[in-house]
């Protein structure tokens, strides 16, 4: 039965898309949506390249990387313009063109649909244009301040991809802000890791720019990314812990092992933050050998032991699903066994958990965290549809930041004693003598002699055969006045640097002082 009506559903493929949207469970949120566009250029990067490709020239104009952002925010309802589903493909025209008019923006838009959606006819095309969307443009910011939401699209994809889930959020009060997916020096990327860190460096970018506006928490903030932006946003976060959970939408850090392994930053104790990943359904571990992206053999996530991972298998969505414009205008084919109507609705609660994540781990919510908790039934999503397996985060990372809370929750005393307990439970933990060196310094331009004294006796502990380690902890006694210890830890550094000016100065004179 399942396969006739699949058969039926194919065969009117090129009428579905007249009212195919998204539609989240319990509808938008209290706001109104406003949505801006506001063009940037990245100024430390070069976009352009110093040769222009086809006049063998020099390139003229502005070289920086653009970065168009699409801001989705929280707002009075009934102001500003309303958005039809249209005006996001005229966005799509101009993200690495800031000077396209509004005529090569028409064409821009005619020739997208033409070369990515030839099933539908001029009639259907007016249709999925013409559909009214929940932002309206340059609208009114609603009052207060809201969590930041950064989205990172798929391969080569606009930043409206999920335009539709983007919107949701922002109606329950979330700051969103997206941008293209594009390459280092051109508008399509290369699947590998330059490109998944220069779409990880837009998004640390962004996470800036956002600070900047008058609505954002700037405390609060999640990337969330689908497919390609889906590992971007992890190698984001690995190296920006502004981010404070992940969202990953059948991301490509499940699809693309070779490009994450390559990333050695992306530790278990840099990716210490909580993670949604809502994926597919998934092949089987045969299917998976068979590919050479995707070996069984790898698995950052299941190396993620300080994080909480929320792993929802969303069973009647294919990879196109987690997208709403294939949702709106794709053939019904990229769906797979499924129709569009599964689809939609697996979209939907897609959505209703992302909300939920969010609540929970950017406002600290309660219900949010229950939620998220919950068995799907409990949540009332419809039987079968999703599954969810959750991970709790086995404990602090060992790093220096976590042995920075510990010794500061013990009134700052017993740090050899801390870092003997954390190394007991993770045997490779070493602080590096420059970071123990740098902190000590925290302490000595506050003019807290006994914390830096701590930190630098474990930094001569840790490190015996260094001279600077000493020197460090030589300055701190003489700054506290113990002539007797600093004298003594002068004297070692002179057996590192028999030679050394300041510390045999400093030993005569606090010899000098001592005598009197």
């Amino acid at each position: 039965m399942r396969k006739l009506l699949l058969l039926f559903a194919i065969g009117l493929a090129s009428h579905v898309a007249d009212a195919a949207a998204p539609a989240f469970p319990g509808g938008p949120g209290p706001y109104g949506v406003g949505l801006r566009v506001v063009q940037l250029h990245d100024r430390s990067r070069a976009y352009q390249e110093k040769t222009d490709m086809v006049t063998g020239m020099p390139t003229d104009g502005e070289r920086a990387r653009p970065i168009q952002a699409l801001i989705w925010y929280p707002a009075e309802k009934g102001a500003g313009t309303p958005v039809r589903y249209a005006d996001y493909l005229r966005t799509a025209a101009t993200e690495d063109h800031f000077g396209r008019d509004a005529a090569a923006t028409e064409r821009f838009v005619a020739d997208y649909m033409q070369d990515n959606y030839p099933v539908l006819d001029p009639r259907q095309t007016r249709t999925a244009l013409d559909q009214p969307m929940l932002a309206r443009r340059d609208g009114r910011p609603a009052a207060g301040r809201f969590p930041i939401v950064i989205y990172a699209p798929g391969s080569s994809m606009s930043a409206h991809e999920n335009a539709d889930l983007c919107e949701y959020l922002a109606s329950h009060g979330y700051l969103v802000v997206a941008s293209a997916s594009i390459g280092v020096h051109a508008r399509s990327i290369d699947l590998d890791l330059v490109s998944a860190e220069s779409e990880a460096r837009d998004i640390s970018f962004l996470v800036g720019y956002a600070a900047t506006l008058p609505q954002a928490a700037t405390r609060h903030v999640a990337a969330m990314g689908y497919s390609w932006g889906g590992l971007a946003n992890v190698l984001a976060a690995a190296r920006d812990d502004r981010i404070a959970a992940l969202v990953s939408l059948d991301g490509s850090v499940r699809y693309h092992p070779a490009v994450v392994q390559q990333a050695a930053y992306a530790t278990p104790e840099r990716l210490a933050l909580p993670m949604l990943y809502l994926g597919g359904k998934p092949s089987t571990v045969e299917a998976m050998n068979r590919s050479a992206q995707v070996a069984a053999s790898y698995s950052l996530m299941n190396r993620m032991k300080y994080a909480t991972l929320y792993n929802v298998t969303m069973d009647t969505m294919t990879h196109a699903a987690f997208q709403a414009e294939a949702l709106r205008l794709g053939p019904e084919d990229r769906f797979g066994d499924y129709s569009r109507e599964e689809a939609l609705l697996a979209h939907g609660w897609m959505g209703r958990y992302v909300r939920a994540f969010l609540d929970a781990y950017l406002r600290g919510d309660a219900a949010g965290l229950a939620f998220m908790g919950n068995k799907p039934a409990a949540n009332a999503v419809p039987p079968h549809l999703l599954a969810v397996d959750i991970h709790q985060a086995e404990g602090e990372p060992a790093t220096l930041a976590t042995m920075a809370t510990r010794y500061a929750r013990q009134g700052h005393k017993e740090l050899e004693t801390i870092y003997r307990d954390m190394q007991r439970r993770d045997a490779a933990f070493k602080p590096e003598e420059r970071a123990l060196i740098s902190w000590g310094e925290r302490f000595l331009d506050l003019k807290r002699y006994a914390e830096a004294i701590d930190i630098y006796r474990l930094a001569t502990s840790l490190y015996p055969d260094s001279g600077r380690a000493m020197f460090y902890l030589a300055m701190t006694y003489d700054r506290q006045r113990d002539n007797v210890a600093a004298i003594a830890a002068y004297r070692r550094v002179l057996g590192f640097w028999p030679d050394m000016a300041d510390a045999k100065l400093a030993i005569a004179r606090l010899e000098a002082e001592s005598r009197h």
